[in-house]
């Protein structure tokens, strides 16, 4: 039986994402998958790396508050390397949830436990719902949350989570954030690359580069793809700590995803053998199919 890691416990997001896209998409079928939390994101990535989970699902981008920069950084940085094997995305629903036998109303709510990422999205659905001066408690993730309220008996204290998290861990939902187009990237990933992604999977590839500290260096990298009618789908740039000192030009991790695979399309394949002549370092973190169900998670 094939497990999939998580970061998080029983009722997180990643593992709903997991049980829907198994569960939904025809590339699973007739195969069996188990789920497995872990308490830290380095925990998932150190077992993947070792083969005691065959894959992982890790998010790494929201619609609303963009990159999970601390999970693409720390992904893009392992040794020996895992691989993004494949891209799932799904619309999810946030709920306020609490004991029934403790908090009754949204007005009784003095303070709100979630992820910081949840919590950002929903900043505005919060101030908006509950009472003025409540406090924003920080969790590890959006499962831990609900289960921590569980087991509290303070008055006033509530989860934000999924709908599974209230489920799991008996929790009465008080108020749903209904923002539109809150919508999560997930990648799969595996310490085994995919070479030749399907090509009606409609693929992408992902790399992570160090550019030269030279003029145009981001204008030839675009030009890698633009020349060969390759489209790129997200350009991001983030510090990078290797080499910053307050003498020195800060360096920067340029993450590029584009369409197509350069195990599949000749173009492709000479676009990243071009990105060596402009770059100090590419780190191919994947190429992969996209998993397309269509699904909205409520």
């Amino acid at each position: 039986m094939n497990t999939i890691g998580f970061h998080g416990a029983n009722g997180a997001y990643a593992e709903d994402a997991i049980l829907e896209l198994t569960s939904n998409h025809p590339s699973f079928a007739n195969h069996s998958f188990t789920t497995e939390g872990f308490d830290t994101l380095a925990e998932l990535l150190a077992s993947v790396q070792r083969g005691t989970v065959r894959h992982g699902l890790i998010p790494i981008e929201n619609s609303l508050s963009g990159t999970l920069h601390s999970v693409l950084e720390l992904f893009a940085k392992q040794e020996p390397r895992l691989w993004v094997v494949g891209e799932y995305t799904c619309s999810e629903s946030h709920y306020i949830m609490a004991r029934e036998d403790i908090v009754t109303d949204l007005k009784d709510i003095v303070e709100i436990q979630s992820h910081p990422a949840i919590l950002e999205q929903c900043q505005d659905f919060l101030d908006a719902t509950l009472p003025e001066g409540y406090r924003a408690v920080l969790a590890s993730n959006t499962a831990t949350a609900a289960e921590q309220v569980a087991n509290s008996d303070e008055f006033g204290i509530a989860a934000l989570a999924g709908k599974r998290a209230a489920t799991l861990h008996g929790l009465t939902i008080l108020g749903q954030d209904s923002t539109p187009n809150n919508i999560t990237r997930y990648w799969l990933i595996s310490r085994h690359p995919v070479h030749q992604p399907d090509r009606h999977m409609s693929p992408k590839s992902s790399f992570a580069l160090v550019m030269k500290n030279q003029i145009g260096a981001l204008h030839r990298v675009c030009a890698c793809f633009a020349l060969r009618d390759i489209n790129i789908t997200k350009l991001e740039s983030r510090p990078s700590s290797r080499n910053i000192t307050s003498a020195s030009p800060w360096e920067y991790t340029t993450y590029i995803d584009i369409e197509g695979a350069p195990g599949n399309e000749e173009n492709v394949r000479r676009a990243v053998e071009n990105l060596n002549e402009f770059t100090q370092k590419c780190i191919h973190l994947g190429s992969y199919p996209r998993y397309l169900i269509g699904n909205t998670r409520n």
